[in-house]
């Protein structure tokens, strides 16, 4: 019987993972998010101060426990969170290529990498690469949030990437105030990369590949291309136009009972 073969996506950057050990990854951002997400909702709590201590002292105590932020950002980064052993960075510099973005400039692209596990983009002698994370892995990699950001519109980048930062986000809100923070971190016709798991888009209650694509177009974003991978969504926008005040709730567009509950919530 002949070895079963696996197809390598368009966005492999060569390197070969340990296929044996995905569903224990899996599992181990899986808990990660929940035990996250749980965090943050009592950050913004308003129980009593001495019980949301106490409780908050809990999930930071099993956060630690299934291994903390640097085992989270090791095994995401062995294979970018069960994708198949992609490198979002490889389609990103394929798009800014074929759609000659780095051409557009007669200066380098100035892109800014959001949670950054690596520095993906120094090598390419035409990007001016910036990368920032709550709890940079390796040096090189700026400690910053990127909601805190202070960005003059001279100065604002050519290129923004979040490649599995908007599903880190814990509450749906939050998502949405991402999103529009990009408004003003990106230049007017810039570009916004946003890679998400596949399923965040095609199985969830509450977002689909179209509902994304109008919360972007409502906040000024005309989406430029997309691609699937096997586990991953890609999708590149263009910062065409002004922004508008249309709000996007929390609401069931699927209905399906394996359904996840991944959405974005624009106010």
């Amino acid at each position: 019987m002949k070895k079963k073969k696996y197809r390598v996506p368009v966005t492999n950057d060569g390197q070969q993972y340990k296929r044996k050990n995905i569903k224990k990854d899996c599992k181990l951002i899986s808990q990660f998010h929940v035990l996250n997400k749980e965090l943050e909702k009592l950050k913004t709590d308003t129980d009593k101060q001495i019980s949301k201590k106490q409780k908050m002292k809990v999930i930071t105590k099993q956060l630690q426990e299934v291994g903390g932020i640097d085992t989270y950002q090791a095994t995401s980064r062995l294979g970018e969170f069960k994708n198949g052993s992609t490198n979002s960075a490889k389609w990103v510099v394929r798009q800014l290529k074929e759609h000659n973005i780095r051409l557009s400039t007669p200066t380098k692209l100035r892109l800014l990498d959001v949670g950054a596990l690596q520095l993906n983009y120094t090598k390419f002698k035409w990007i001016e690469s910036t990368a920032i994370d709550l709890n940079p892995s390796q040096p090189g990699i700026l400690k910053a949030d990127f909601f805190d950001l202070k960005v003059q519109s001279s100065k604002a980048y050519d290129v923004l990437v979040l490649s599995l930062v908007l599903n880190f986000v814990g509450m749906p809100h939050r998502r949405g105030e991402m999103l529009k923070k990009c408004t003003q971190v990106c230049k007017q016709m810039g570009y916004l990369i946003i890679v998400l798991p596949l399923a965040c888009v095609n199985n969830s209650r509450y977002l689909t590949h179209d509902h994304l694509i109008a919360i972007l177009d409502s906040l000024g974003f005309t989406l430029t291309t997309s691609h699937n991978s096997r586990k991953l969504s890609y999708k590149m926008f263009q910062l065409t136009k002004e922004s508008t005040k249309i709000s996007f709730k929390k609401q069931i567009l699927n209905n399906g009972t394996k359904c996840n509950n991944f959405s974005i919530v624009v106010r």
